[in-house]
This record gives C-alpha cells, structure tokens and sequence, in this order.
C-alpha cells in the first residue's frame, strides 16, 4: 500500500528505513595478537532487504519478524543516547531470515537505530540529515523527504546498537552500499575490548561500485542457520590463528584482483578473483564450518554453479546463503530456470537481486 509523505512543516512523527542485504565474502585473518582481526570483503545486495517503519507512539513496541530483536535494538539505542521512555511503534515489514548470511541483525539494528535517530534525536541537533546526492533506486522515489547516510552516521549507529565488533562490511554498506574491503581491528594482547563506548572499528580500505549490470543469484537453504551468538564466539576461541601467509593472499587477491576488475568492470577476472578468494577464505574456518549440517551441500552446489559456467560463486559467511554473480539479468534468469529444472527450488528460496549502491534510504512517512 504506497505511504504518504509528510508536508514540509508537519512535524515528524513517522519514518521507514529501507536497508540492503550483505554478503560477507570472507575474512582476512584472526587469532594472531598484535595484528589486524577480522577485516574481509563483502558485499550489498538491493534484495532480500530490511523494511521498518517506525512511528511515535505511547509505549515502545514492534511487530513483524524479529519483532523481539528490533525492540532490544531500540532500548539499547534508548540507553546510549539518554532518550528515557521512548515511545515508538516498530513495525518490521520485511527482513531476510536470521543467521543465514545475510547480515540481516546488523541492517535491522542499524535501520532500528535511524528511524529512532530521526524521530527523537534529529530536533535537538543544529540540523537535519543530508539530503542524498543521487536517486534512490527501486519502489522509493527521490524526494526531498528522502535520506542517505554517510560513513560517520553509519558508524554511530552501529556503535549505539553494539554491531560491528568483528566484521563492519553491513555497517559500511548500509552507508551507500558497494563492493567494501575493511582491514580489520587492531586487537593487541590483553588490551581488546567490547565495550561499544571505547572499541575501535575496523577502517575500510576501499569501496566500489559494480556495474549496474551484473546481477546475484542467492541459494538461501531452508531451515538452515549459521553459528551466531555463544556457538559462533565459541568457534572462534577454538579456532588457529590465519596463518601470515593466507592473510597476504587474502589481501593480494582483494586489492589486486577484485578491486580492479569490479571498477574495470571486467566479468570474468572478477567472477575468477571471486572464486578463490572465497575459497581461501573459507579454509581457515573448515574445522568449525565442516560441522555444520548443511556444509556438504553447500560444498556441492558451489562446484555445481561452477560446472554450470558461473565460476564467481561463493559462500555468504557461515551461510547456508549462496551466490552466483551473473553478468546481465538474461543470464540470471537461465541461471535459476536452470536450478529450478534441477530440483534446487524445492529446498532453497532462489533470489535475483542487483548489486547495491545506494545503500539504506530513509523516508519521513505519514
């Protein structure tokens, strides 16, 4: 059902964030103190996105998936910025699902934290958020009641919601999306912290835009989940340091390879770079990730992309998400005629979705 947008002088008591979907193509390294952690590669995607509305109201509350998860994102933001009883209406319209790898906490965090931000916070600083500097893609129109968010906004937000301690790909891509290397935090023996007041973030390195051509497919297996929370804290514990060497590999691959074939716009040397730098990346997890119960499928239906002539697929963190990057929408669509004709759609949710450069839109809504 389209929204309303409010009038220039009304007062803002309504707002709906839009963020992107985030692949996360692997990590650099980790284990090692006195060195960068975590740091890697991902990814936007314009779809399976994170919709919220957000509108004042008597008591806080939410509804829709992850109903419970969008309320304890808001009284975390609630307690940083000293913002009392807030009274907010959540309503999550639509979300990826949770722990498949998509990034779907650190998005709907993220978009908890700026609708709040724009509705109680926004009055009281010396002025409004920028307008965006280019259109807005899909359903949402441009508009002067539309917004973007740069680097520093993004980094507030994630600091106000406690995201972005390992990898802060989601938290740089809800700030105009892209193809992002992040270099990883600096955690040095015995002086790390997670408290969200004092931590660092892990700097990026590079964003690009992909060609507004190129296109993902996303595999997302049903009833399947990623390690997150406790099982994925201690799955790092068990797990050895990234050898120095694989970390130089990692980092050549992405800086030499990726990085310039995404802004050459070059589909093959991409879809190859892509290809073993998810592999490499995922070799250091394999004593964790092999125990997942889906790892041998998903193990499968990478060599089976590849066989069909889509060498650039990969897994989305701990997956069970599935990419396939394809060089034009024709291409997509016989890609997934093609699984569908192989069964695939019985068991996995099959996406096309455009690479994201635009990042979360805000709207003022009414």
């Amino acid at each position: 059902m389209p929204f309303e947008v409010s009038g220039p002088t009304s007062p803002c008591t309504a707002v709906e964030v839009r963020a992107p979907a985030r692949l996360h193509l692997g990590m650099l390294s980790f284990g090692t103190p006195g060195t960068r952690w975590f740091g890697g590669v991902g990814a936007m995607l314009d779809r399976p996105a994170v919709q919220v509305r957000l509108r004042r109201a008597a008591r806080l509350e939410a509804r829709g998936l992850h109903a419970e998860r969008a309320v304890r994102f808001a009284k975390q933001c609630a307690t940083t910025w000293k913002l009392g009883d807030v009274g907010c209406a959540i309503e999550v319209v639509a979300a990826p699902a949770a722990h498949v790898g998509l990034g779907s906490g650190t998005q709907l965090g993220l978009a908890v934290a700026a609708g709040l931000r724009h509705l109680f916070r926004t009055a009281a600083e010396s002025s409004p958020p920028p307008a965006p500097p280019h259109p807005v893609q899909g359903e949402l129109h441009p508009s002067e009641h539309d917004w973007l968010f740069d680097v520093q906004e993004a980094l507030e937000l994630a600091r106000a919601v406690g995201r972005g301690r390992r990898s802060c790909v989601g938290v740089y891509g809800f700030s105009r999306g892209g193809l992002i290397v992040e270099a990883g935090r600096m955690v040095r023996e015995g002086a790390g912290t997670d408290d969200d007041a004092l931590r660092d973030f892990s700097p990026m390195v590079s964003r690009a835009r992909l060609p507004s051509s190129w296109r993902c497919v996303l595999l997302i297996a049903r009833d399947a989940a990623g390690l997150s929370g406790d099982a994925e804290r201690a799955a790092f514990k068990r797990l050895p340091p990234v050898p120095q060497e694989v970390t130089a590999e990692l980092s050549r691959i992405a800086l030499v390879e990726l990085l310039p074939a995404a802004v050459e716009g070059k589909f093959i040397e991409f879809s190859l770079a892509l290809r073993n730098f998810g592999a490499l990346a995922g070799a250091p997890f394999a004593p964790e990730s092999k125990n997942l119960p889906y790892a041998q499928a998903t193990a499968d239906l990478i060599e089976l992309l590849g066989e069909l002539g889509y060498p650039g697929s990969t897994q989305s963190s701990w997956g069970p998400a599935v990419m396939a990057c394809c060089e034009s929408l024709e291409k997509a669509g016989a890609l997934v005629d093609r699984l569908e004709t192989l069964g695939l759609g019985e068991h996995h949710d099959i996406v096309i979705a455009r690479f994201d450069a635009q990042g979360a839109v805000l709207r003022v809504i009414e």
